[in-house]
């Protein structure tokens, strides 16, 4: 009886080696490429992995440069005439003509608006803040927020 156990388990276990070696056999007549080795594949990762930061660092540069363009270009104006204060749910909204004729529309604290009459229609030089303004559409609360460069304050210029 011990005999036939162990026959029987000899021819089980040389089966299941053939067929385990016929399929690695079948497998790679399937795919003759070269399966990459442990040391290829991070190498490959790592130049991959390198190329993302590389492009990565570039368009932060690039953005960072459009940026700084966007933000001369489109500068806040130090002095100009007010021609309208509006208090609104977020914020008050003004609108501001620079020295250079160009029309601008602000944001400013509510302390700012508070005697709207006081500015209109005259040179003003301004002083702007970063202020978290709610990110909501009206003034009911919504738990979110953004930061914005507000006027903080305003000196009527002589």
């Amino acid at each position: 009886m011990k005999k036939l156990a162990t026959t029987i388990a000899v021819v089980l276990c040389s089966i299941w080696i053939t067929s385990c070696s016929n399929a690695a056999s079948e497998s790679a007549k399937e795919t003759p490429e070269k399966a990459p080795t442990k040391t290829e594949t991070v190498k490959a990762t790592s130049t991959t992995t390198e190329n993302k930061i590389e492009a990565t660092n570039k368009k932060s540069n690039n953005q960072a440069k459009s940026d700084e363009a966007e933000t001369s270009e489109t500068a806040q104006p130090q002095i100009g005439t007010i021609k309208e204060m509006v208090n609104g749910d977020l914020k008050c909204y003004v609108t501001l003509v620079d020295e250079k004729g160009t029309e601008h529309n602000l944001g400013a604290t509510f302390e700012v608006c508070e005697k709207p009459e006081t500015f209109l229609n005259k040179k003003v030089s301004l002083t702007y803040k970063i202020e978290s303004v709610s990110d909501c559409q009206s003034a009911e609360p919504c738990g979110k927020s953004k930061k914005e460069s507000l006027i903080s304050q305003m000196e009527i210029q002589k």
